[in-house]
C-alpha cells in the first residue's frame, strides 16, 4: 500500500467508520437464521449511493462470514471484480448480533 503502518490503520479506521451497520441488526439480542439477501439489502438501504454489484454477503458453514464492501484508493464505493463477488445464496443462514 506504500503507507506507512500508522498511515495504513487510520486509513483503515476511516474506511470502517465510512460503513453504516444496519441498526436493525444492533438491536439483535440472539443470533436468528435468516435469507443472506436480506442483509444485504439492510446493508444497501443503510448506505444509499451504494448499488449491489458494490457489497457481498459471505457464509461459511452455515454462517454469515461478512458484508464485503469495494472501495477506491479514496475510500469510494465501487463495482467489486468478479474475483471479489462470491454471494452467498442461503436462505436460512445464522446471523450473530452486531456489536
Amino acid at each position: 500500500s506504500w503507507l506507512s503502518a500508522q498511515a495504513y490503520f487510520d486509513l483503515s479506521r476511516a474506511a470502517y467508520d465510512s460503513v453504516t451497520r444496519p441498526p436493525v441488526f444492533r438491536k439483535l439480542d440472539n443470533p436468528v437464521r435468516l435469507p443472506a439477501a436480506v442483509v444485504e439489502e439492510a446493508f444497501l438501504k443503510a448506505n444509499p449511493g451504494w448499488a449491489p454489484d458494490m457489497l457481498t454477503i459471505t457464509c461459511r458453514d452455515g454462517h454469515i462470514q461478512e458484508a464485503r464492501l469495494c472501495l477506491s484508493k479514496n475510500l469510494q464505493p465501487v463495482p467489486c471484480g468478479r474475483d471479489v463477488v462470491r454471494d452467498c445464496r442461503a436462505t436460512d443462514a445464522l446471523f450473530a448480533p452486531v456489536r
